[in-house]
């Protein structure tokens, strides 16, 4: 399956960066909405990254978690969807931060609807 490879890279690559990674690392904590209507609840804790994202609080189509790191301004994610939501799916993340307030997505995978977050606080 393309996309377990593609995870599996991911995360040997998260695993070779380690807590090396660097000066481009932002502080990425607070609350983001995406263009998929979503809004991701974003918790960076060094260049750990957590979040936990939704597309409405109550009954939701789409309810995910992801954890990753930040290594040389891009984000690194592994994701999937919690039973609150309506969807079953999982994959990788690789987000660029082009600000403080904006992340692109750059790679995709299992299906992840958003491409693009922007922070509201």
């Amino acid at each position: 399956m393309p996309g377990r490879h593609l995870a599996a890279a991911l995360l040997g690559l998260l695993l070779a960066v380690g807590a090396s990674a660097s000066a481009f690392a932002q502080n990425l904590t607070g609350v983001w909405v995406g263009n998929d209507g979503g809004t991701y609840y974003v918790r960076q804790i060094n260049q750990v990254v957590w979040w936990y994202g939704e597309n409405a609080l109550f009954a939701p189509g789409f309810s995910n978690v992801a954890k990753g790191e930040v290594s040389q301004g891009q984000v690194f994610l592994l994701w999937a969807d919690v039973p609150k939501g309506r969807t079953s799916s999982n994959g990788a993340l690789v987000l660029q931060i082009q600000s403080p307030t904006r992340l692109v997505a750059l790679q995709r995978t299992g299906g992840f609807g958003g491409s693009v977050w922007t922070r509201i606080r």
